[in-house]
């Protein structure tokens, strides 16, 4: 399942209902917590694939903060990622 975080208030409680085989996809205000000093990103699940939507972190001036294992994706790796997935998810 790809679940699709858009608020950040929801990446806490996504660590319970994640899956070995799920991905991860931050966007909207979710992207803050691609930065490893936010408050929040220890809490990013870390047992699967987290990623992130490039112009909503470029949106918000995080590249530089962005932490390594995270991979920012643009809207075609969106789509890509949706393909990959038979069911999403969007918190």
């Amino acid at each position: 399942m790809l679940h699709i975080v858009t608020r950040l208030q929801c990446v806490e409680t996504l660590s319970a209902y994640i899956l070995d085989k799920d991905s991860v996809l931050l966007v909207e205000e979710a992207v803050y917590a691609i930065n490893p000093k936010h408050k929040l990103h220890s809490k990013l699940p870390s047992q699967v694939t987290v990623k992130a939507l490039q112009p909503d972190v470029a949106a918000r001036g995080l590249e530089a903060v962005c932490a390594t294992h995270i991979e920012c994706v643009d809207f075609a790796g969106f789509v890509d990622l949706t393909a990959e997935h038979s069911k999403s998810l969007t918190w």
